[in-house]
Order: C-alpha cells, then sequence, then structure tokens
C-alpha cells in the first residue's frame, strides 16, 4: 500500500500533483507546521507524534506535493461503522484515540476523511477537489460510503467546508456539537468558532 504514487493533473492550472501516502511521506516538520496552523491543539504535537498516526493509520493519510513543496495532507482512517453516520464517535478525542489514529482498523468498513489541510500557499488552484478526488478513488471502503468530519462554524459561514463536499457529490447525514471543543479557523479573514463537526457521506 505504501508504494503507491499517484500523479494527476489539476483541471484549471498546469500543476502536476503528486500523492504519498504513509511511510511514504517525507517533510514531515512541514506537514506538522500545515496541520498546526489550522488545527492548534487538535494537530500532531511534533513530528513524532505525527509519526505515531501514520504508525497506526498506515496509507490512510496521505500528503500532496505541488513539484517538491508539500501542498496539502489529508488523515484518513477506517472504523467498523456500517457507513452509518450515527455511529461516528461524538468527539474528536473518541474519534482518533486522543489524536494517536488507534482506533484505525485496516478491516474497518467505511473510510473516514477526519481532515483535509492545503498550505496557505495553495490555496485556490484546485486541490481540494483533486485530494478527495484521490481518496474516493484509491482508499477501500467496503461499506459502500466515505464519511467527511468537516468542520461547521457558527456565522453565516458555517456550512463553507461541507458545500465543498456537496458540490463533489456528499451529502450531509448529521452534525455533532461541540466535536473539536475550542476551536477556531479562520474563514474569509474572519476568525469563526469550528467546534462543530458536520458528517457528509460520499458514496463509493
Amino acid at each position: 500500500m505504501y508504494n503507491r504514487v499517484a500523479v494527476c493533473r489539476l483541471v484549471e492550472t498546469v500543476t502536476d500533483v503528486t500523492f504519498r501516502r504513509g511511510e511514504e511521506i517525507d517533510q514531515r516538520e512541514a506537514c506538522v507546521s500545515i496541520l498546526k496552523m489550522y488545527w492548534k491543539a487538535f494537530a500532531p504535537r511534533s513530528v513524532h507524534e505525527w509519526g505515531e498516526r501514520i504508525a497506526n493509520s498506515g496509507s490512510y493519510i496521505v500528503a500532496a506535493y505541488v513539484g517538491d513543496v508539500i501542498a496539502a495532507v489529508l488523515e484518513g482512517m477506517r472504523l467498523d461503522l456500517d457507513g452509518d453516520p450515527n455511529r461516528v464517535p461524538k468527539t474528536f478525542q473518541e474519534l482518533t484515540a486522543d489524536g494517536t489514529w488507534k482506533t484505525h482498523s485496516h478491516s474497518g468498513d467505511t473510510v473516514m476523511l477526519v481532515d483535509l489541510t492545503i498550505a496557505p500557499d495553495h490555496h485556490g488552484i484546485g486541490l481540494f477537489e483533486a485530494v478527495t478526488d484521490y481518496a474516493r478513488n484509491n482508499f477501500e471502503s467496503p461499506s459502500g460510503v466515505i464519511l467527511t468530519y468537516s468542520p461547521l462554524f457558527l456565522s453565516d459561514n458555517r456550512y463553507w467546508v461541507v458545500q465543498k463536499h456537496q458540490q463533489l457529490g456528499a451529502k450531509l447525514t448529521k452534525e455533532l456539537p461541540r466535536s473539536r471543543p475550542g476551536l477556531t479557523m479562520m474563514v474569509r479573514g474572519k476568525e469563526l468558532m469550528a467546534e462543530d463537526v458536520g458528517i457528509a457521506a460520499y458514496p463509493v
């Protein structure tokens, strides 16, 4: 699984993106910096901690490179949920075993995309779509759905991330209040509460 490397061409640019999975991921300090910028207390505190996540979930953590630069990180896992959003744990801590990804099961029947993070210098070039498409085409989810764990905001931008998934064919199925307690994120120049989570489902 770790040896799989894919290349795709973004529709709106002439930039090639390379995907590496699990233990193949390098430039890990840069990856951790990107995760900390957005997910704060819910990000790995060190390269060592991120290495633990990768060791536990293997090829369901993916890094996207534009040229030789880290451009995006996708942290996923597999769980035994029968594809049922109502069985998703209510908090990030429960879902991920306090951020260790020890809850991942290689034989789990449902893929959960816990977070998809784009580096600041690579916003607006189609990476969200490219990384999501890569996951949908390369992650095995026997239940027939892939679930997302998307931040919801306390403002008019509440469904900003979920709407991106909806444009790609996902449907919002459940909302989890205060799943990431205390998290704030910058959205369109404003810092907003992002404690709530929306579970969206992609058909496989």
